[in-house]
């Protein structure tokens, strides 16, 4: 295998998520990508309702699941394209890749990947008032200090 093909295989992945901030965190990771000879790949997820979620939807008749679902997931395509649009003004090349199920799991699916040298994700400020995600940043830091990772996960602050 030759340098350039070893370089071709390299992927940084940034994970963007509607309302989570992702200009500095794209910044960040594309100039972390120049530095390596790595590809940039936007992730994004798209959440899947379990049984007992379903069930409060359908308590509560909020809307059916597929239309909630539907809704969600068009969300996330719109919010990604966004994200893209941004990197397209900036000149960095981008792959997407959206995920279905949780950020947890699809971060740990990307930090099994032989490829994945570094996995960069939002810190929004608690202003933002985003505090379920700095939870799931936190539990997800916790729980993977017993486990071995193939590469790095940081994250930005997007202040």
């Amino acid at each position: 295998m030759t340098l350039k093909e070893d370089s071709m295989d390299k992927k940084i992945v940034v994970l963007v998520h509607p309302g989570l901030p992702y200009r500095k965190t794209i910044k960040y990771a594309s100039e972390r990508a120049k530095e390596i000879g790595a590809k940039l790949l936007l992730l994004t997820v798209s959440p899947e309702f379990d049984e007992s979620e379903r069930v409060a939807l359908a308590m509560r008749e909020l809307a059916p699941y597929e239309t909630v679902s539907k809704n969600i997931e068009n969300d996330v395509v719109t919010f990604l394209e966004r994200a893209v649009q941004f990197c397209l003004d900036n000149g960095v090349t981008v792959d997407t890749q959206i995920a279905r199920g949780g950020i947890e799991d699809a971060i740990k699916q990307m930090a099994k990947n032989t490829a994945t040298r570094l996995i960069v994700v939002p810190a929004p400020t608690k202003r933002d008032r985003h505090a379920a995600f700095i939870d799931t940043i936190r539990q997800f830091a916790h729980n993977m200090l017993e486990h071995e990772l193939r590469c790095p996960v940081v994250s930005v602050l997007a202040t």
